[in-house]
């Protein structure tokens, strides 16, 4: 009896998930964490890329897996320019940035940064789950997976998809638009099993450097309100500040531009916390990999150099 196309999904999925693929590609990941947010526009990824430099700073071995297939930020804010790079006919080798965070992400093999992604809902879950499946990250103390706003089928198939992910981190700001809809994210990532570790508060009060005073541009404490009506962890809150923009825009975390200022000590103190609320664990070493010729090439592809062979995985379909 032939399968219809819904029927093959979930074969697929069953395979990558349940058989084993994405549970070996993670097997030497020590801490699978979410970043997810209610809406967008609340910083999230930032969030997420001067996390992962805070928890690099202090000797962990990190990786940010972007998940947001329609707007991929994680490689511009983390400064890398060159593509991921093909290994064998099925994996893919992520992204080292200057900072020694892994990367990887559809921008890093998607064809120009003006082409627009419109791939409908199957398609979007099957590619993050042969994505997760199909990276070599090797031995990783953190791997953080920046998610798209909302709860459709990318936070979902990530949540439903990673064996053992350790938990959830929401962002939101203090607007109180923003915390009503990270209140569904929370209860979203709740229902699919998913512990939430926290909430941090972005865009939470301007200081004034002139002058010391304080202003709170879109509320005072509305997270750290949400994350107790929730009865989840409140993390922290990160101050809007001007150079955490312009640090975005330089390709530099924050917390490596401009380790003294305001933002990133709060990065710095919410890495603290967290590092200290996960539980202690061990994790086996991955073996040294070396890298494998395209199937039917005979040889190893040179520094910059494409694979145009056939049977080559090229993206997802």
């Amino acid at each position: 009896m032939e399968m219809d196309k819904g029927q093959f999904i979930e074969k697929q999925r069953q395979q990558l998930v349940k058989q084993g693929a994405i549970s070996d590609a993670l097997k030497y990941v020590k801490y699978k964490i979410a970043v997810l947010s209610g809406k967008g526009g609340v910083g999230k990824t930032a969030a997420t890329v001067n996390l992962a430099a805070a928890l690099k700073n202090v000797d962990n071995r990190v990786g940010i897996f972007d998940a947001d297939l329609h707007g991929p930020s994680v490689p511009k804010m983390l400064g890398i320019k060159e593509e991921a790079k093909l290994d064998g006919g099925f994996w893919l080798n992520p992204v080292t940035a200057a900072t020694g965070i892994k990367a990887l992400s559809v921008a890093l093999f998607w064809p120009g940064d003006m082409t627009p992604i419109m791939w409908r809902g199957q398609t979007k879950s099957r590619t993050i789950r042969q994505l997760l499946s199909a990276a070599k990250w090797g031995s990783l103390d953190f791997l953080l997976i920046d998610l798209p706003p909302g709860t459709g089928d990318e936070p979902i198939a990530i949540l439903k998809s990673i064996p053992d992910l350790d938990g959830v981190i929401i962002v939101t700001t203090p607007q109180e638009v923003s915390t009503l809809v990270c209140s569904k994210a929370v209860s979203a990532s709740q229902a699919l099993g998913a512990k939430v570790l926290g909430l941090i508060e972005n865009m939470s009060v301007y200081r004034c450097r002139e002058c010391g005073d304080e202003v709170y541009i879109f509320g005072k404490d509305k997270g750290k309100q949400l994350a107790r009506m929730m009865e989840i962890p409140f993390l922290g809150s990160i101050p809007i500040d001007p150079l955490f923009s312009e640090a975005a825009d330089s390709g530099v975390p924050i917390v490596n531009l401009h380790p003294e200022s305001a933002t990133a000590t709060s990065f710095v103190k919410i890495a603290e916390i967290l590092t200290r609320e996960l539980p202690t664990r061990e994790m086996p070493e991955a073996p040294v990999h070396e890298s494998t010729p395209c199937p039917g090439a005979g040889h190893h592809h040179g520094e910059g150099e494409s694979c145009h062979h056939p049977d080559h995985y090229h993206r997802p379909h």
